[in-house]
């Protein structure tokens, strides 16, 4: 077996995806009234309006310390270029027409970049929704309305990101469980990386 994530980056994956999780079904129980009883999952109604911040802290700083632990393999380089021309036999699984990717392929490394982004708008834009008295409405209005579209798109990109770990490409979510991958699945996968 190789190794592929430390315990500590797979602490961090997890926090950061539990309290996405939490922050966007409370988040659509607030805006879609049909929906409000997913506030159960934080206690209900007004314990999830006082946890839904709180929640959001703990993710901010997730974010952070999970951007320290990958920004620097994030780069994209010139085969990683070649592999976003040949995305379309990725996705179809013509593995032979797909360059080669190093440790992470360049799409998980636009993943990165786009939620890196996205998450910069929800917790600037939660700040300021978490104090409403100090800002005016105009200003309140484009945070919730630029809140909202964040939580959407992270959504979509969440169910995508899921899907890949799991359904797409059998063997990807061991690795943010036990931290472990097959040489199998690193040679098929991942063949510029040799693990560690």
């Amino acid at each position: 077996m190789l190794k592929r994530f430390t315990f500590f980056e797979r602490i961090v994956h997890w926090v950061v995806g539990v309290t996405f999780v939490l922050l966007f079904l409370t988040g659509l129980a607030f805006s879609y009234p049909s929906l409000f009883w997913l506030t159960a999952l934080l206690g209900g109604g007004p314990s999830a309006r006082v946890l839904h911040p709180q929640v959001g802290v703990v993710f901010g700083i997730g974010l952070l310390f999970m951007f320290g632990l990958w920004v620097k393999d994030m780069f994209l380089d010139r085969q990683d270029r070649e592999w976003l021309g040949a995305i379309k036999h990725y996705a179809a699984h013509e593995r032979d027409k797909v360059p080669p990717a190093g440790k992470y392929n360049a799409g998980q490394k636009m993943f990165f970049w786009v939620q890196s982004v996205l998450s910069i708008v929800f917790v600037v834009t939660g700040f300021l929704l978490w104090f409403p008295a100090v800002f005016s409405p105009a200003v309140l209005n484009t945070a919730r309305l630029l809140h909202y579209a964040a939580t959407l798109g992270g959504g979509l990109f969440l169910i995508v990101h899921v899907y890949l770990g799991t359904l797409a490409y059998p063997g990807t979510a061991r690795s943010m469980i036990d931290g472990k991958v097959t040489p199998a699945w690193a040679k098929l996968h991942h063949p510029r990386w040799s693990g560690d």
